[in-house]
């Protein structure tokens, strides 16, 4: 029995750029290139299966999963909204770049999922969660993606390019990203001399290539579990003592910004 072929249009080949298409153990494009498909559905799209040394490989298995204990707790619903408002409901793929272990991706209204992460871990805890979602480890600034083949993308707290964004967006295609703002956590930053903060607050404006920015703030008042969580799911983590004891009352300040392909 022939082995049965996805077609996925949206995917390509970190190789040569051509489309990928989906067989149960392996992806393969038109010129032979060939990788391997997880029994979850995911696929490795690093060439070579490696990253350059110089390149960071993402969330620790650790600091995901204080992510998914975080977001249980239910304090970043106000970003998962604002996030999903801002997109709206999307007739086509959205592409996730830096889903972490899911959590955003989950509450998106879209007919087709597609989520790329630079850590593995995160590409396999993303599949379990949405097991209909397409998911691959790959780059978010040489998105293993199809050119003008998605309709919506975004990235929350992950870093990505703008000019990723407009080739693999349809034209008039959405993104949006989700960065902190001036006042993001705060509490739980190290002490910095006046001349730090005021570089770091223009660092935390909108991007310049945004058409409309939200911007959204609350504060919360956590367990000290959910604080711990919080500090280790974050760069704070690497910034601060590790035995450090996180405070348990934050500031959230992020900017929900939007803007579509030319």
């Amino acid at each position: 029995m022939a082995e049965h072929i996805e077609e996925s249009a949206v995917f390509s080949c970190p190789h040569c750029s051509t489309e990928l298409k989906l067989a149960q153990h392996e992806a393969h494009c038109v010129n032979g290139h060939s990788f391997d498909r997880s029994r979850e559905g995911y696929i490795n799209l690093i060439v070579g299966g490696r990253l350059p040394t110089a390149t960071t490989s993402g969330d620790t298995p650790e600091s995901l999963l204080a992510r998914r204990r975080f977001f249980a707790t239910h304090s970043y619903m106000p970003i998962a909204t604002a996030l999903k408002e801002s997109l709206g409901v999307i007739d086509g793929p959205v592409l996730d770049v830096g889903c972490g272990e899911g959590f955003y991706l989950t509450h998106i209204d879209a007919t087709e999922k597609y989520a790329i992460d630079i850590a593995k871990k995160a590409v396999q805890l993303t599949n379990k969660l949405i097991p209909t979602a397409r998911c691959a480890v790959a780059s978010a600034f040489r998105l293993p993606i199809m050119n003008h083949s998605c309709a919506a993308v975004f990235s929350v707290f992950s870093p990505h390019s703008f000019e990723e964004f407009q080739r693999v967006l349809q034209p008039g295609g959405t993104w949006v990203t989700v960065t902190p703002g001036p006042h993001h956590l705060q509490q739980m930053r190290p002490q910095r001399d006046q001349s730090i903060l005021e570089r770091e607050e223009r660092r935390s404006e909108p991007p310049v290539q945004a058409q409309h920015a939200k911007r959204i703030q609350f504060d919360l008042d956590l367990s000290i579990e959910a604080a711990r969580d919080l500090f280790s799911m974050t760069p704070l983590v690497w910034q601060t003592a590790a035995n450090a004891t996180p405070t348990t009352h934050v500031s959230v300040d992020v900017w929900v910004s939007r803007g579509t392909a030319s």
